[in-house]
This record gives structure tokens, sequence and C-alpha cells, in this order.
């Protein structure tokens, strides 16, 4: 994108901040992957105001801190992280990020909205504690209870001088209740809190009206958008949003776009509230599910105003949902964030002395390749066993692999059975910061061999111009990209072990692979892409409903 481009596409953020007074504002629903907190974080330095809600989900790829602190120490649970037991340098979570039980979450954003100070400030606080509770007390539980029983058996041996007490209290109370201007005046109260009872009462019946009719509402519209299916929607799909139903529906009012992320933009769909979608996989199989999730998500999708999909694979299934309302577009990254990240040549210098290599590989893919567990969609044995193959034809290769997926154990038993576990370094997952430094530090970075597709990996470790080995399909790359990535396209334990050896046997290819890497990622995969492809569609969006300056 060139400059005047660029100024041209931004232009009308400042015209909206002229008008209104303030800046475009988006809530972000869900944060797989640091996703949403990625892409608030894009659009918040071009002049949004981005909040995110990432509600009841906690896993580590979906923490601020996963993506932006250099953190030192060992993160044991990978749903739970205990971000207290290591350090975080300087790093602060942004107040624009609420992660946490999903009311406190509502209750947060919603106070924040409204310019209510104090209140947004106790309920960070009660998201802090909320977190702090969940992830990091599970050791200090039988700690903080023992006391607590303590307590409660001292509370039994003064339970007959309680009731003594009460006892005169209440005669007393009673006594004072007797006369008559004490009487007039809890008459006057009691009538006005029945008042108040009632109309809360009303206010309840309208919003369960309400709710009930968007869903038969909903349930018209997918009878009419998927008349071939025989897993029609039903009410009882719906019933479980039916109490959070009000809470979204004050939330989404404070803000000009709602992006739901995965399956949540069934929130905005039920709600009522225009909204985009935006997928990462998510319309591989969900929508065809024969459940509620599948259903919801299906019709979702298919009343979005607009479908950004990141997946090249997912794009013919997001079209056969959404029709013409849908852009294909990058996963929302900086592509500049890991070229200041230091400590690179002394950590390759330690990988190859301790796995006695001369050739790093480093392989940070979810392990999930037996079938019939997890998702066996990575195809990591057909890496393994090239990667054995050379060790064992005489390379010294080494390999960094990355604790998380159901066959774990599973490559373990690969690497020992075919004497080549020595020569593997097993690390917990990585935070971005860290995983740019292994990959700068490594020579080939490798990921899946079976999708097809690519994804966090692949873009990250070409951002810090690190060639990469993976299996993608070509025709349906090129469907999202006008020239295909630099990646070592392979498929088969034959291939990669050919194309490596043939690597490892000229080494100014890894150059040439690197420059050609990070000069991809700057013409095809540079976050200003992303956000123009966004903030197009955010435009017309806004501009239909009359909220932009007319020309």
């Amino acid at each position: 994108m060139t400059d005047i481009e660029l100024n041209n596409s931004f232009q009308w953020i400042k015209e909206f901040q002229q008008k209104h007074g303030r800046k475009p504002s988006i809530l972000h629903i869900g944060n797989i992957a640091n996703n949403a907190y990625n892409n608030a974080k894009l659009l918040n330095k071009i002049g949004f105001d981005c909040d995110v809600i990432c509600y009841d989900y906690y896993h580590i790829m979906g923490c601020p801190e996963w993506e932006d602190a250099d953190f030192e120490g060992e993160i044991k649970d990978q749903f739970f992280p205990d971000w207290n037991a290591v350090t975080l340098q300087e790093f602060q979570r942004p107040k624009w990020f609420a992660q946490g039980y999903i009311m406190y979450c509502l209750f947060y954003l919603t106070a924040k909205r409204q310019n209510k100070a104090l209140l947004a400030w106790f309920w960070w606080q009660i998201l802090e504690i909320g977190r702090f509770y969940r992830c990091s007390m599970n050791g200090l539980l039988y700690a903080i209870i023992s006391p607590i029983i303590k307590l409660l058996k001292l509370a039994k041996q003064i339970i007959f001088i309680k009731n003594h007490i009460l006892s005169l209290i209440n005669q007393k109370f009673h006594s004072l209740l007797s006369r008559k201007p004490v009487k007039k005046i809890l008459e006057f109260f009691k009538k006005n809190i029945k008042l108040a009872q009632q109309k809360n009462n009303f206010n309840k019946v309208s919003e369960i009206s309400k709710f009930d009719e968007r869903v038969q509402e909903i349930i018209e519209i997918f009878k009419h958008k998927f008349p071939e299916r025989q897993d029609q929607l039903v009410s009882e799909d719906l019933a479980g949003y039916r109490y959070i139903f009000p809470f979204w529906k004050k939330l989404f009012e404070n803000y000009d776009i709602i992006q739901g992320y995965s399956t949540d933009p069934i929130l905005p769909l039920l709600t009522q509230h225009p909204y985009f979608a935006f997928e990462h996989g998510t319309l591989r199989d969900i929508p065809f599910e024969t459940t509620a999730r599948g259903r919801l998500t299906s019709i979702a999708y298919s009343q979005a105003e607009h479908v950004f999909v990141t997946n090249s694979d997912c794009i013919s299934n997001a079209i056969l949902l959404a029709g013409k309302n849908v852009s294909g577009m990058n996963h929302p990254y900086d592509e500049n964030h890991g070229l200041q990240v230091k400590g690179w040549q002394e950590l390759r210098q330690k990988l190859c002395q301790q796995l006695d290599a001369d050739f790093l590989f480093f392989f940070p893919t979810r392990h999930d390749w037996v079938a019939g567990t997890g998702y066996a969609d990575k195809g990591n044995e057909i890496f393994l066993n090239a990667f054995c193959n050379l060790r064992q034809a005489g390379y010294k290769v080494g390999l960094v692999c990355c604790m998380w997926g159901a066959n774990v154990q599973d490559s373990i038993k690969l690497l020992t059975e075919k004497d080549c576990a020595d020569f593997v370094f097993w690390s917990q997952p990585m935070g971005n910061v860290k995983f740019e430094r292994t990959a700068k530090a490594s020579h080939v970075v490798v990921d899946q061999f079976k999708l097809g597709s690519f994804g966090g990996i692949v873009f990250k470790a070409m951002a810090v111009a690190a060639p990469v080995c993976t299996y993608i399909k070509e025709d349906d790359i090129l469907k999202q990209y006008s020239e295909l990535p630099p990646v070592i396209n392979c498929k088969s334990e034959d291939e990669i072990f050919r194309k490596m050896e043939d690597i490892i046997k000229n080494p100014d290819k890894l150059i040439y692979l690197s420059s050609l890497s990070k000069s991809w990622i700057d013409k095809h995969h540079s976050s200003w892409d992303t956000l123009k492809t966004q903030v197009l569609a955010y435009e017309a969006f806004l501009n239909k409903r009359g909220f932009l300056p007319k020309l």
C-alpha cells in the first residue's frame, strides 16, 4: 500500500472523530490465538478505540502476556496459566482487554464504556482477583481453606451467645416498630419497594419476551437460508443464552462496530446488532456439524455484515454461507514485532552444543497426528521420521519441539524407538518473543504436513526471516495471494529428506530463502493490508448507517 492509498483509506477515521468528538469504537469478542488482541492493537494504532472481551477463556495463547511479554519462568498449566509465577519484565495488561468470568467482563466493559470510572476500576479488580483465584490458587487452596475451617469451628462455640443477643435485639426492634410514626415510615418504604419490584419484574418479562421473539425470528431465517438441512434450528439450541441476553445487549449498545471471532458472531446475531464475523479455521467443519453449535455458527456467518477469512482453505465455505460479503485477509500481526529480539545467536550456539548438532530445526507445531486422538491434523510423524532418517544418514541435525497437543508422548516414543531422542530438546509452548528468538536461532522452522494451509507459525517465522518447511496447497494459496510464499513445500518423508539434504549441503540456499521470506511477508502479509481490508468494510458499514460526514 502506498502512502497516498494509506491516507485515503484511513482519512474517514479522522472525519468520524471530528463529527462525533470521539474515535470509532469496536468490540472484539473472543480471543483464540490472540487474534482479537493483535487485531485490536493494530486498529488502536490507526485511530480506533477497541476493546476485547475474552470471557471464560484463559489459555496461554489467549493472553496478552503470551504475545508481548518476554517472560522468564515456566507456565505449568497451559489452560489456566499462572502469570504471577513468572517474571513479566515491565509488561502490563492493557485496560482495553477484559479476560475472566463472563459476567465480570460484561460489567467491567459496560462501566468502562459508560465512563463510570470508579465502577470500572472496581470490576477490573474483581477480574484480577477472579483470574488469580482461577489460575493461581490451586496450590494455595488448602492453606486458605484450613484457617476458614478453624474459624467455623470457633463459630460453633459462640452460637449459644449469639442466639441470646439476637433474641434481645429482636424484642427491642418489635417494640420500636409498634410506634405509629415509625410504622408510617416503614409503610411508605414498603410501598415504594413494591413498585420498584413490579417495575423490575415488568422489565424482566419484557426482556424474556424480546428474547423469545428473536429466537423465533432466527429459526425462521434458518429455515429460509438452509431449507435443505435436516437438522433445523430449534428454540432449545438458543435456550442457554436466555439469562445472558440482556447483558450482552446492554454492552453492544456502547459500540459503533461489533466483531465476533470464531463462533462468537452468534451473540450479536441474537441481540440483533449488526456485526462482522472473523474466522480463523472456524468454517472448516463447525458450521456443518449437526449440533446446536453448528447450526448457530452457520446462521451467524450467513447473517454477518461481512466475513473476514484468514485461512485460505475456508474461503469456499465462507462464500457458501455469506455469499459476496466475504474477504480473504491476513492474520492480524505486526510483521516487525520480532526484528528487535536479541539473544538468538547465543541460543543457537547453546542448542547446537546441547544436541550435538550443526543444523537446527524448530518444530513448534501442536503434536496431533495419531488417528482417533485429538485433531490428528498436523502430520507431525512425517517430519519426525524424516528428521530421524537425516540423523541416521550421518547429518548432525538437532530439533526443538514444544510439548503441546494430544500426541506428545507418541512423538517421544517414535524418536526414542529410532534412537534420536537425545538430539531433540523439548520446550514448554513458547510465548511470542521466545518463539521469535528460537525461530531466528534455528536454520529451518517446521510446520504442519496435512492441512495444506498456513497460519501463525509460518508467517511469524517468515517475519523474522526464518526459512520454513511445511506443506501448502498451492492452488488454494493462490486464491488469496498473487504469489506463493517461498516455503520449502513438502508432503512426504522422502520429499523432506531430499530437500533438507540439499539445503544442508548448500547453505547459501538458506541465506536466499531467508531474504525471500521477509520480502514476501512485507509484500503480501503486511499489517497494512490486514488493516485496509477491515477498514474499507467498516467505512462502508458506518457510511450506510449515516455515521460518517456527507461529502
